[in-house]
């Protein structure tokens, strides 16, 4: 099995085989990735259907019976249409378990807009207590199923699913830091550029080709919030940086940093680029590519805007 995702189930068997009392409970489908799983391990595997709801409800008794429940579903499902079993159970409770939703973004346009999740890490900041992940390669997902079963946190992980392949070593994850910094350039850095998951993959692309330019770059993975405010403001230092996010503005990667920059008065030009559906979702159903084209995130529109905050 290929992809971040996968290699976070490979690891989560390895630690079921060690004993370790983890209980997938899935939401809606059982997924293929779950074909194997739900066979080897039939006591470590609970489907509630259509009904996330449920599902983080359950979670919510398995965690409190000493269990260690993973819930899975389709974006956005298991955190918006369970909002209220997240913020006054999950939340409430200081429960440690792991809201895992797969396909953020446009990650799974082809269902229309109901399953654009393009606002979830707004939603998740505004609850106390739960740490958001959204691993960017397969080293960090499988670091991610070692760190969650030993975390007392809910955490709200994020999977896209063409997140895959190595970015960098594992000595580079570290959750509670919260992010990870590649200098493309020496130091001749001009900017720096932050982003997660997928995106950053991308960035990196980019910065690679900009580099014969003479264009330095910082970039910052911001792949778990809350992050280590300290150590990324020294990153930062006094350079412009340039967020970008497959999320809307508000309250997301972007929104993070500029109240970080505001709460430390820190005078560091800021450019956020993300989503700004204005006053209404699109009308219009498109791919995933459309999408990124419509609102100025595909490699193209990201190249150029990286070459204004550089100039």
């Amino acid at each position: 099995m290929n992809g971040a995702r996968y290699a976070y189930l490979n690891r989560i068997c390895e630690l079921v085989e060690q004993g370790n009392p983890i209980i997938i409970v899935s939401e809606d489908y059982a997924a293929p990735m779950f074909d194997s799983f739900r066979v080897k391990y039939p006591k470590h595997f609970l489907s509630v259907g259509i009904a996330e709801q449920n599902g983080v409800a359950v979670a919510c008794g398995l965690a409190l019976a000493g269990k260690y429940p993973i819930v899975y579903g389709c974006a956005p499902f298991p955190l918006t249409r369970a909002f209220d079993q997240v913020k006054s159970a999950v939340a409430m409770m200081h429960l440690p378990m792991t809201i895992l939703n797969s396909g953020i973004g446009f990650g799974v346009p082809e269902f229309g807009a109901t399953h654009y999740n393009v606002d979830d890490i707004s939603i998740v900041r505004g609850i106390p207590g739960l740490r958001i992940v959204t691993p960017s390669d397969n080293i960090m997902a499988t670091r991610l199923a070692d760190f969650s079963i030993h975390s007392k946190e809910t955490l709200y992980v994020r999977f896209d699913k063409n997140s895959e392949g190595t970015c960098y070593p594992p000595e580079a994850v570290n959750f509670r830091r919260g992010f990870y910094m590649v200098q493309k350039t020496g130091e001749c850095a001009s900017a720096v550029v932050v982003s997660c998951g997928f995106m950053f993959q991308e960035i990196m692309q980019i910065a690679e080709k900009l580099k014969p330019e003479g264009i330095g770059l910082k970039l910052i993975d911001l792949y778990s919030l809350p992050f280590d405010e300290t150590a990324f403001l020294t990153e930062l230092g006094d350079l412009p940086v340039l967020t970008i996010e497959e999320h809307v503005l508000q309250g997301g990667i972007g929104s993070a940093v500029l109240e970080l920059l505001n709460k430390h008065q820190a005078c560091n030009r800021i450019v956020r680029h993300g989503i700004d559906f204005g006053d209404c979702y699109p009308t219009i159903s498109g791919s995933r590519n459309y999408f990124m084209k419509e609102y100025s995130l595909s490699p193209q529109h990201i190249e150029q805007i990286i070459r204004e905050i550089c100039s």
